[in-house]
């Protein structure tokens, strides 16, 4: 797979320089955590702050061995699973 870098480049733009610098802080974290031998978890909750097709993304951050656990509500789980279920 392709990555685009021009697209990324022109959403990291599109965001405001605060957000910019929390993002790297955050890369860097995850970086400095995995090169030491670290686990990294993403704790999401359910409702406005987990967007329907996110949980897509997380699984993409697990196969590719960047995230090593996910920590969520029981909602969001049923929805995930309902909506497997349905296709």
């Amino acid at each position: 797979m392709r990555v685009d870098q021009k697209a990324i480049a022109e959403i990291e733009m599109a965001l405001p320089q605060k957000t910019q610098d929390r993002v790297k802080r955050a890369a860097a974290w995850i970086l400095e955590t995995k090169e030491k031998g670290g686990k990294v978890a993403v704790v999401v909750g359910s409702g406005p702050n987990l967007h329907e097709g996110v949980t897509t993304l997380i699984a993409e951050l697990i196969h590719k061995g960047i995230v090593d656990g996910v920590c969520t509500s029981s909602a969001v789980v049923s929805h995930e699973m309902a909506g497997t279920l349905k296709r």
